[in-house]
């Protein structure tokens, strides 16, 4: 990382870590009062999250697509900004944040243990169908996001839903039966974008290492991942499965798209999704 990097990533970092605080006060305390304040510190550490990214590739001369540490500039810039999108569009999402940002700081805090050196994009890597791979592949994992955070509020607001002197701070939220389908439509949207991004990598791995699957760790998991959504789904659509279960559903099977990301390459160094020295 070069320094200006360096400040950028922690002061970005620290302004999560603030929000990340203060919109978990808003939650445990039910105190509404500080939710547009967090979300415009919230844009504001977009901006200078878009300016570290911005540095690291006039450093680098390639966006930070590769390793732990660029896997969580790039995925928790993506997750941000999708948290703002859905809050700018409707109010009532913005206690959002109050699942996604944690996750962020976390993954960002963990990559910048990792490997945030600064090295030259991989042979390997530069071809069109990255783009199209990672790209889809950030839009899956914010979506499934999305979907966890909406089941959180859900899961928030339904034991309260049929107790007369429920506090006024969850009239904030959307509906139970918005937040439902809110969940089940990021679920779709991420389920899509996750096709899309398998079919890219699998046509991209046929003319990187001669085979279109290859069954490695990440690819494995990521299948994984993939099937699970699928059969949340199919539960959906043809038994109904919506509601409560569909919310812990949605909550539980983020898991494995962190898992997938993050949790394999920790674990096991041969992976050929490893493109950078550690």
């Amino acid at each position: 990382m070069s320094n200006l990097e360096t400040v950028l990533f922690w002061i970005t970092l620290g302004i999560y870590a603030i929000v990340c605080g203060g919109f978990i006060y808003s939650i445990v305390f039910k105190n509404e009062r500080p939710l547009p304040k967090l979300t415009a510190l919230l844009t504001a550490g977009l901006v200078l999250h878009s300016a570290t990214i911005a540095v690291r590739f006039a450093s680098t001369g390639h966006l930070p697509w590769s390793g732990d540490y660029e896997y969580a500039l790039m995925g928790g810039w993506f997750i941000i900004a999708a948290s703002l999108f859905v809050a700018r569009r409707t109010k009532e999402m913005q206690p959002v944040a109050a699942a996604t940002v944690p996750l962020v700081v976390v993954m960002m805090g963990y990559g910048v243990m990792r490997n945030p050196t600064l090295t030259p994009m991989a042979a390997s890597l530069k071809t069109g169908w990255l783009y199209i791979h990672v790209y889809f592949a950030w839009l899956s994992f914010c979506s499934y996001t999305l979907a966890m955070a909406a089941g959180v509020m859900y899961l928030l607001k339904r034991p309260a839903a049929g107790d007369q002197s429920q506090h006024p701070f969850y009239d904030r939220f959307p509906s139970l039966e918005r937040l439902d389908e809110l969940i089940f439509r990021y679920i779709v949207f991420g389920f899509v974008t996750d096709s899309i991004m398998l079919v890219a990598g699998s046509i991209w791995a046929e003319g990187l290492w001669g085979s279109y699957w290859n069954w490695d760790p990440v690819e494995t998991w990521s299948l994984i991942s993939y099937l699970i959504y699928g059969i949340i789904i199919h539960l959906r659509v043809t038994m109904g499965c919506k509601g409560t279960k569909q919310a812990w559903l949605a909550v539980a099977a983020l898991t494995t798209v962190v898992i997938s990301f993050f949790g394999v390459t920790f674990v096991v160094n041969s992976s050929l999704h490893v493109f950078q020295v550690r």
